[in-house]
């Protein structure tokens, strides 16, 4: 099957890549900052998120060694005779977070499930991993097309849920409790909320290497997002019948008995588009590393997360949380350097004059921040 995907579904692939267990768990920690602080942070952690990820593609664009980010920081930042070491060193910690976060959304799904019609947890995991990984088998383009749909369903889905919240009970929502700590703790997992780092080089492959649709597409993608985010967000602080850590579960319970089946629907939905696009990632990173053929990168990026989740490494907010820092100084301690060697060494860049020097210290800043939030306690 061709590769190559519209711009939608390239924006609906960098979605599913972020619409996953961090969105969920916005709402639990928005209501720690207030109404006020929270959506400036989400805009803050937005334009953050924008201006990182075209960082990614003018590195995608620039590489001749391949388009994955473990080929790109191998020509723009792991230089002289460590340059081999690092690159497999950083290839083996990314497998490793990837196979942690995927491995959350296993664990996730799970408790979902369970909760919608009772089960053993083995059968609900294999239940979602049946569904999560078959869909990655077949590529690119099918990825693409279900995250498409599935995308457009959960629009539909939050739609429905916002609509209702309406007519429940609504209870007051706090304006403003600023604190450093919960401040901190909501930036962080707003930028991985909006983070779609490895699903950048899928887009791009998938859009023609087109710097204006990739452009357009990064946008849509965050943008999807953000307003996911704040919908959940505030609409589960006025209609939750007491704020949980999946939003869903709280936000539905307070609105009836039939919502928490359509909360539990979206949350395994969202779950879906994170695991399609993560593990299409991993497994694009394997085969770029070592050409072990289609489905054996498939198993390598699928079958250690079940694996994990039977072993019981970790609760939800667990492998949320770990996840997303070692990502975030990762990010910041990497990206941003070797977006700085290539808009040197290599003419044009997509980011064109906004990707200067200070433009790239305020990202870098950001994506500290972001590392130091999703380890603070609130």
């Amino acid at each position: 099957m061709k590769k190559e995907i519209t711009l939608w579904e390239g924006a609906c692939i960098i979605t599913g890549y972020g619409v996953g267990g961090g969105v969920l768990s916005m709402p639990y920690l928005a209501e720690k900052n207030g109404i006020i602080p929270a959506l400036i942070i989400l805009i803050v952690a937005l334009a953050a998120s924008y201006i990182l990820h075209l960082m990614i593609a003018d590195l995608t664009l620039k590489s001749d060694e391949g388009g994955q980010i473990v080929s790109c920081l191998s020509k723009f930042l792991f230089r002289g005779k460590l340059k081999t070491v690092l690159t497999l060193t950083f290839f083996a910690l990314m497998a490793l977070v990837l196979c942690t976060n995927l491995a959350a959304y296993v664990v996730g799904a799970e408790e979902i499930i369970i909760g919608i019609i009772p089960m053993p947890s083995i059968v609900a995991q294999l239940i979602f991993y049946a569904a999560a990984a078959s869909v990655v088998l077949f590529g690119l383009k099918v990825v693409g097309v279900s995250e498409k749909i599935a995308v457009g369903v959960i629009f539909l889905l939050i739609g429905i849920l916002a609509v209702e919240s309406l007519f429940s009970e609504l209870h007051p929502v706090a304006v403003a409790r600023f604190s450093t700590n919960g401040a901190l703790a909501f930036f962080g997992m707003a930028m991985f909320s909006m983070s779609a780092y490895f699903s950048i080089p899928q887009a791009v492959e998938g859009l023609g290497r087109d710097a204006a649709k990739i452009k357009k597409a990064i946008f849509l993608g965050l943008f999807n997002n953000f307003i996911l985010i704040i919908v959940i967000t505030f609409c589960s602080l006025a209609a939750s019948d007491g704020i949980t850590e999946v939003a869903m579960v709280g936000w539905s319970r307070g609105i009836g008995a039939w919502a928490q089946i359509v909360g539990g629907v979206f949350t395994i939905l969202a779950m879906l588009t994170t695991y399609w696009s993560l593990s299409l990632a991993l497994g694009s990173i394997v085969d770029e590393q070592f050409s072990l053929g289609t489905k054996v990168c498939w198993i390598i990026a699928t079958l250690p997360s079940l694996i994990l989740a039977m072993l019981g490494f970790a609760g939800f907010m667990e492998f949320m949380r770990l996840a997303g820092g070692v990502i975030g100084i990762i990010v910041a301690i990497m990206i941003v350097p070797a977006y700085r060697n290539a808009r040197r060494e290599v003419p044009g860049s997509i980011l064109e004059k906004t990707g200067g020097t200070m433009t790239q210290i305020l990202i870098f800043i950001a994506y500290i921040l972001m590392g130091v939030g999703s380890v603070v306690t609130v």
